[in-house]
C-alpha cells in the first residue's frame, strides 16, 4: 500500500491539470540592440521558446539572443575584429488573454560578453549573470500564426567585491533591444 501511494498522488495530481490549457509559443526574431554600452545601433535576432495560460495571464519563456558587433565593427575602431554579446535567459510573463495580448516581462540567466583583438593578443571572454525587464504585444492572425514585438532592458549583474561575502552590483555592460518576428502557438 506504501508504493502505491506515490504513484495515486501522481496521477490526482495530473488529473487536477487537465483542465488547465496553455500555448506554447516558438518565436524567431530580430531588431537592434542600442543605447547603454553599443556605441551604436547594431543588429540582434534570437528565438525564444515559451508556455502560457491560454486563458490565462501567467507564463514562461526561454530566450537567446545574439548581437553580433556589439561594441563596433571592425572597420570603426580598428581594434576589435571578433566581439558580442550572447543571451540565454528565462523570464516570467504577464500577459492580457485573448488574440491580441500585451505583455510584461522580467526574467534572469547568462549574459555572456566577447571581445578579442585581430592577433587574440587581448582577449575578454566574460559569463555574467544578466536580467531583463520589458514589454511589448503578440497579435495572431488566426490558431497558430502570429505577430509579436518587444523592447527589453539587459543588464550583467556582478561581485564588486570578490573577497569571498555575498555582494551584488551592476556591471558595466547594459543595453535596449527593440525586436519583432513571426510566433507559432501550439
Amino acid at each position: 500500500m506504501k508504493r502505491l501511494l506515490p504513484a495515486v498522488l501522481v496521477a490526482a495530481l495530473a488529473a487536477s491539470a487537465l483542465p488547465a490549457r496553455a500555448d506554447t509559443l516558438l518565436t524567431g526574431f530580430a531588431g537592434v540592440a542600442f543605447g547603454g554600452d553599443t556605441s551604436h545601433t547594431r543588429g540582434s535576432y534570437g528565438g525564444a521558446l515559451g508556455f502560457i495560460g491560454r486563458d490565462g495571464i501567467f507564463g514562461f519563456e526561454v530566450e537567446f539572443g545574439t548581437t553580433p558587433d556589439f561594441f563596433g565593427r571592425s572597420s570603426d575602431s580598428g581594434v576589435f575584429t571578433d566581439n558580442d554579446v550572447l543571451t540565454l535567459m528565462g523570464s516570467f510573463m504577464l500577459a492580457t488573454p485573448g488574440n491580441f495580448r500585451l505583455y510584461a516581462v522580467a526574467g534572469a540567466g547568462l549574459l555572456k560578453t566577447r571581445l578579442a583583438d585581430p592577433d587574440r593578443f587581448f582577449s575578454i571572454d566574460s559569463n555574467d549573470f544578466g536580467i531583463n525587464v520589458g514589454g511589448g504585444f503578440m497579435g495572431f492572425f488566426g490558431e497558430h500564426v502570429g505577430l509579436r514585438a518587444d523592447v527589453r532592458y539587459f543588464r550583467d549583474l556582478q561581485d564588486p567585491n570578490r573577497n569571498g561575502s555575498f555582494d551584488i552590483g551592476f556591471g558595466n555592460t547594459d543595453y535596449w533591444r527593440a525586436v519583432g518576428g513571426l510566433t507559432f502557438r501550439f
